[in-house]
């Protein structure tokens, strides 16, 4: 498809969802510059996404820099405008791989109606706040895009929810999953309130990969204390970042229930945390261990603002001293002592990591697997068992010798 046809319709769409008339002149000027390399170096404006990254890749060295993490953040909107024009390209829609707080969806008329109705119902079942945030938000991409495909929602069928599910193409599995899972539901409860009749649910299905597929990433020892070392522990916030990493990496806490431990949970004088995990709702007992106590102390004492609304240990460090809030995930704090330490970032190092690693600390210490289930608050040791893929030591004792016969007939053993 010729750019100007792609780029036509994408301005439409982004004039209809309320963007900004600077963003769109940004849009319009990288779009040019675009359309002029394709005339120079194809002697045609047929654009595709190999085409917009040799584009990217001659004029800032892009693949280069992004994975030196050298890349500036303006060069990385870039990637996002070739994004915009693959997608309208392949699907006719705008997509938004990144939310903007300043462009939100807006939906009017059925879609706003069918939404209303769905956030209201969502919130009287059984869902977490965060899985119910999280398919309430996929509900609105997916009538979003019904809308721009002027689809009634009571006509969906397979097709359109495999084409809105090709949107995501490029996201993780993991990704992929969550949207799948909030696509079903969402459709589901079309079909229960009589919005939609036939029900298609059950003919969505992901491709098979196991769950135990991946290896986890754990932290190197040097790493990791490297990290703990970076962090400043005179200073008020400081003291709380180092109280959340070493709790995290020691007793192996999720962040989400880091993030809503109350000053209520702790039992000082038997040296026990008791809390309610906030993804299977079931209430766990860990011993506290002298590093994690006198750190969380340090910051009660020290460091924590004095603040009597809340009863949340570890709060925001500007007033009104709110409660670190569900959706920011610990990720800003990590990839920050990362980055003053000077460590590369080799793999994913999300806060999620340092849970891995505390599996990884307990199974190298020889802690039985049953017991880590325990401190962990996996339902089976099953789930725990993916980190034996981390056990190196322990893994390296069942290589079995592998014979081989060289010239001549002789053995070769190898151990």
């Amino acid at each position: 498809m010729e750019l100007k046809l792609i780029e036509e319709g994408l301005l439409k769409l982004l004039a209809e969802n309320h963007y900004s008339e600077g963003t769109i002149k940004t849009y319009k000027q990288f779009w040019r510059r675009l359309e002029d390399f394709l005339l120079e170096k194809f002697g045609s404006t047929e654009f595709s996404m190999a085409r917009g990254m040799l584009y990217l890749n001659e004029r800032c060295s892009f693949l280069k820099n992004y994975q030196r993490e050298t890349l500036p953040q303006q060069r990385v909107q870039y990637l996002r405008m070739v994004h915009l024009l693959e997608d309208y390209q392949l699907h006719g829609v705008l997509t938004r791989r990144y939310y903007a707080a300043k462009n939100p969806i807006v939906l009017d008329g059925e879609y706003l109606s069918i939404h209303e109705g769905f956030k209201a119902y969502i919130q009287t079942t059984q869902c977490s706040k965060n899985t119910a945030n999280h398919y309430t938000r996929i509900s609105c991409v997916l009538l979003d895009y019904l809308r721009q495909k002027s689809l009634e929602v009571g006509s969906i069928d397979l097709a359109a929810c495999n084409g809105f599910l090709s949107t995501f193409s490029g996201y993780s599995y993991k990704a992929i999953e969550q949207t799948t899972c909030g696509l079903r539901y969402f459709l589901r409860y079309l079909n229960e309130t009589s919005i939609l009749a036939n029900s298609i649910s059950d003919k969505i299905h992901m491709a098979k990969m196991s769950k135990q597929a991946k290896i986890p990433c754990v932290w190197k020892a040097a790493d990791l204390k490297c990290l703990l070392q970076t962090v400043p522990r005179n200073s008020p916030i400081g003291k709380r970042d180092y109280a959340m990493i070493l709790t995290a990496c020691i007793l192996g806490l999720r962040s989400i229930d880091l993030k809503h431990l109350t000053l209520d949970d702790f039992d000082w004088k038997r040296k026990l945390l008791t809390f309610r995990q906030h993804k299977t709702g079931k209430s766990i007992t860990l011993p506290i261990p002298n590093p994690v106590g006198w750190a969380i102390i340090d910051y009660i004492r020290n460091g924590r603002p004095q603040v009597f609304e809340t009863r949340i240990l570890f709060v925001k460090h500007m007033p009104p001293f709110d409660p670190i809030g569900d959706e920011n995930h610990l990720q800003g704090i990590i990839s920050h002592y990362m980055n003053k330490a000077g460590i590369k970032k080799e793999s994913k190092h999300g806060f999620h990591s340092l849970r891995h690693t505390a599996a990884s600390l307990l199974l190298e210490g020889g802690t039985p697997l049953e017991i880590i289930t325990e401190v962990l608050g996996h339902s089976s040791t099953d789930v725990t068992s993916v980190y034996l893929k981390i056990d190196i030591k322990n893994l390296e004792q069942c290589v079995l010798p592998l014979d081989f016969e060289k010239e001549g007939g002789d053995a070769i053993t190898i151990q």
